[in-house]
C-alpha cells in the first residue's frame, strides 16, 4: 500500500502544476504587433482645448494572445500635469462598415461606444489575418483651460481572477488656445496658421 501511494503522489502534484499555468488567463495585447510584440509611442496634440468639455480618442487596437476572456477593471493615466482628467473609457468591436474613432469633441457614448466596457475576447492572430479585434476608446478632459498632458495610460484588468495590468505610450497634450510657450502646442500652432509651400 505504500508503495501505490508513492507512486501516486509525483502526478497528482504534476496535475496541479500544470493546471495552475493553464488558469492564468490570456494576456491583453493593446496596439501591440502580434508578430515582433513592438509597441509605438504615439504623440497627440490637440488644440484649443478648454475646461469640461470632452476629447475623445480611439483607433488603439486590444486582442487577447490567445482564446479567452479579460475584463478592463480600470484605466489611469501615467505622468497626468496641467489639471488634465480621464473621463471615461470603453471598448467596442471593429467593424468592417465603420470606420475607427480618430478624434472627437463628443462623449464616447455619443460616438457608438457603450456606456460599460464589455469583456474583450477576440483574438490576436498574425497581423495578416482578416480577424476583426477589439477597438479602445478614451475619453479625456481638464479641469482649467490651461495646457494638460498625461504620458500615457495604464490598463489594469483581470484575466482568470488575476490582475495585469499593460501600458499604452500615448503622449497626448490638451493645448490651451493661443499656448506658444508648450514647444508642441507652439510648433501646432504654427502649422495650422502658416501653410507649407506644398500646399500653395
Amino acid at each position: 500500500m505504500r508503495a501505490l501511494i508513492r507512486l501516486i503522489a509525483p502526478a497528482v502534484i504534476i496535475a496541479v502544476m500544470t493546471a495552475g499555468c493553464a488558469g492564468e488567463g490570456p494576456r491583453l495585447l493593446l496596439d501591440e504587433d502580434p508578430d515582433t510584440g513592438e509597441t509605438a509611442s504615439i504623440g497627440v496634440v490637440l488644440p484649443d482645448t478648454v475646461a469640461d468639455r470632452p476629447y475623445s480618442l480611439g483607433g488603439w487596437v486590444m486582442c487577447l494572445d490567445r482564446p479567452g476572456s479579460v475584463v478592463i477593471d480600470k484605466i489611469d493615466l501615467i505622468d497626468p500635469s496641467g489639471g488634465i482628467i480621464l473621463q471615461a473609457f470603453s471598448s467596442r468591436l471593429q467593424s468592417r462598415t465603420r470606420a475607427m474613432l480618430g478624434e472627437a469633441e463628443q462623449p464616447l457614448t455619443e460616438l457608438g461606444f457603450p456606456a460599460r466596457s464589455p469583456a474583450v475576447t477576440t483574438i490576436c492572430g498574425r497581423s495578416g489575418d482578416d480577424i476583426l479585434r477589439t477597438e479602445l476608446g478614451l475619453q479625456y478632459g481638464k479641469t482649467g483651460d490651461a495646457t494638460a498632458r498625461a504620458g500615457g495610460v495604464r490598463v489594469f484588468y483581470t484575466s482568470a481572477g488575476r490582475q495585469r495590468t499593460v501600458d499604452l505610450a500615448l503622449d497626448l497634450r490638451l493645448c490651451a488656445p493661443d499656448d506658444m510657450r508648450t514647444k508642441q502646442c507652439r510648433d501646432m500652432y504654427k502649422e495650422l496658421r502658416n501653410p507649407s509651400d506644398d500646399d500653395e
